[in-house]
Order: structure tokens, then sequence, then C-alpha cells
């Protein structure tokens, strides 16, 4: 890469989110595997650090960070109504996706579609309203697919979901993806971008955090009611923001050598971030299930020291051929994300006996071998996809 020019596709960007999405489907495969090792499985509610599974999600925030301003440089000082409506329509959309797989454990056996039935046509129509270039009847079928979906959901009511009806207790992890992608290209657009300005914001999402937490905050009901203001506006956007600002610090640096300035750079906001969450450990923990402040922002850290040892590989030092196999989840993050699901729903459908899960309820190294295998697997089906024309974005 040429110093003299702002990266405006970076490949050790599509390849760490890659890794991100090959990390998120693997432990999937794991949650709840018995015989594992003790770094591999999530940590308790109550736990004060984090392991390895517990990384992904803020993986996967950080890196969507990163893409927004490369994503929306050019409409800085240009925001029109229509640009407004397509940021809403990305955010609404993974929100409402992420709802309906927020309530996908409760769906009642006894509804009008049987359970298969109804998730492969809900990935169809995600499939349908997502795909990059599809045509207006594509999307247009999609969106009624979807309407009809929405509205035939019936689950059995629980302490979560008292309805039968869908219901956003929480928003799923799509839908607080969405809250976090909105808040942020808000944040990225009002500030113009400036870095100043954006760590001023990541101290104040924090700060709401911290405060709504502790009750300190007169927070507006119908708000309240909508979304969990704390956790999900204040340290999930929080997460996110951490990588719209290391974008902004990757493309501030011009002068020559700048990629290694590049990298000073964002290895003291890594030292930084890590640093600050260790410091406010002792105010609520490192705790995934609460999404504490410490946890946001000592993830967000070490997300970006690894992402560090990408960026030296691929773009420095020009070592690309390893990180080929990545590329295809890396450019196509929302399918590889949705794959692994509608697999299971795809063969149930057709009433196919489970020949690909052998061990994984078994564990141990067997059942690691399994996962590892069904992960590539579905690393496989992305890049047939992206052959095939399937690439989604929202």
């Amino acid at each position: 890469m040429n110093a003299s020019v702002s990266p405006q596709r970076l490949l050790s960007l599509d390849a760490f989110r890659g890794a991100v999405i090959l990390a998120m489907i693997w432990v999937n495969y794991l949650a709840g595997m018995p015989g594992i090792p003790y770094w591999l499985e999530h940590t308790g509610p109550r736990a004060d650090g984090i392991n390895f599974p517990d990384l992904v999600f803020p993986g996967f925030l950080f890196i969507a960070g990163m893409a927004i301003p490369l994503a929306l440089r050019r409409s800085i000082g240009q925001v029109t109504p229509a640009l407004l409506g397509k940021l809403g329509w990305r955010a609404a959309s993974l929100m409402v996706a992420g709802v309906v797989l927020a309530n996908a454990y409760r769906y009642d056996a006894a509804a009008l579609l049987p359970r298969a039935v109804y998730f492969t046509l809900f990935y169809l129509a995600m499939l349908l309203l997502w795909r990059q270039g599809a045509a207006r009847w594509q999307a247009t079928l999609g969106g009624v697919l979807m309407l009809a979906l929405l509205l035939l959901f019936r689950g059995r009511p629980d302490a979560d979901f008292p309805s039968v009806y869908l219901q956003h207790g929480w928003w799923g992890i799509l839908g607080m993806i969405g809250w976090a992608y909105l808040v942020c290209s808000m944040l990225y657009l009002a500030t113009a971008g400036n870095s100043m300005a954006l760590t001023g914001a990541l101290a104040g999402l924090l700060v709401l955090y911290m405060g709504g937490t502790a009750g300190a905050l007169a927070l507006p009901s119908l708000l309240t009611q909508l979304v969990n203001v704390p956790q999900v506006l204040g340290s999930t956007a929080a997460n996110m923001l951490a990588g719209v600002l290391a974008t902004q610090l990757l493309t501030a640096v011009e002068r020559p050598p700048a990629q290694w300035q590049r990298v000073r750079a964002l290895s003291w906001l890594a030292l930084g971030l890590l640093a600050a969450g260790l410091l406010l450990r002792p105010y609520h923990g490192i705790n995934k299930i609460q999404a504490t402040e410490s946890y946001t922002l000592v993830c967000a850290g070490l997300i970006l020291m690894l992402f560090l040892v990408f960026y030296v590989l691929i773009d420095i030092l020009q070592w690309r051929r390893w990180c080929m196999w990545l590329l295809p989840a890396g450019g196509n993050a929302l399918f590889a994300y949705i794959v692994p699901d509608l697999w299971e729903q795809s063969m149930a459908l057709l009433h196919m006996p489970r020949w690909w899960w052998p061990y994984l309820e078994q564990g141990g190294v067997a059942g690691l071998l399994n996962a590892t295998v069904m992960t590539l697997a579905m690393m496989g089906l992305t890049a047939l996809a992206n052959r095939s024309g399937w690439r989604l974005k929202f």
C-alpha cells in the first residue's frame, strides 16, 4: 500500500473480519460442549474475566466500527434525508432479524408453520432483502415474505417474553449491532470524523453505561422500555465506536513512513483502551453478560492488538497468500453469520439425519475436531455463495 494514500479498502480488515467470523462459528459449535479446555468456554454470568469466546462479539462490533469511516467519509458535510434513511434501514433490518433470532428458542411447535419451514423461509427472506445488487422484485418478495413471517410468529410465553407474539425483550446479537451501528454512524457524521471529538464521544458512551447502571440518569421510560440504554446504547456502542476511532487514526497519518506511524498510533490506542479497562475494573468487573465498561475497553484493546498483527503482516509486509481463505467470509460476513443455522433448518426441512453432528455433543478431542470440520464447511459454503453472486449487504 502506498504510504501517501489513505487506505480505502484494507485487505487486512477483510481478512481480520473473516478470522472473527471463523472464530464465531467455531465457538458457537463449542457452546455447551463437555470435555473442552476452560479457556474455550464462555465465562459465567458473574465472572470477572474473559475467555477466548468472550472476545468474538466485541471483535465483530469493533470491525463493524472500523468499516464506518470507510463507508461514510465522503458523506461528511453532505448529510441528506436519503442518507439518513439508508442508515435507518440498515439499523432497522438488523434489529428485526435480531428480534426474530432472539425469540427463536421459544418458537411454538403448534404454530401454523413447522419450525424448519418457518426459519428456512426467514433466512430466504433475509437473503432476498440483503442480496447485494438484488433486482427490485427480489427485494420486494423478500420484504413481503419477511412481513408475513413476522405476523405469523407464535412462541411459548416465558419470563422473558410473556406474549405469544414477537417481542424485543432483548434485541439479539444482530439487533444490538443494529443499535450500535445507528449510534456510531450518527456520531461519526455529527463529529465530522474528528478524532478528538470521537474520543470524547467514546468517553460519553461509557459514562452513559456507568451512570445508567448506577441509576444516576433520568432516562425517558419510553426509551428504557424500548432498549437497554446503558448496555446497548452505552457500552456496546462504545465498543463499536472504538473501532471507528481506530480507522480514523489509521487513515490520518499521510507522511512517510506512514505505515509504521499508524502502527505506533494504534498501539498507543490499544494500550490506552486496555489500561482504562483495567483501571475501571473495580467498579463492575470485566463481565460479558453485563457488558461492563471494563469488559468493553479491555476487549477493544485486545481486538485492536490482534488487528495490528494482521495489518503488519498483510498491508505492510505484504504477506498475503496465507490469508486468502479468510477473505470470502470477510467480504460476506452476514451470509457467514447465518449459514450454520440456515444449514440446520434446511436439513431439518428435508428430514435429513444429522450425520454432520456425530461428536459435537460428546465433546472432548472428537468434539473439537467435529466443530473444526463443520466450521471449515461453513466457510466453504460462504465461498460458494460468493461465487454464485449471493453476497449480502444490509
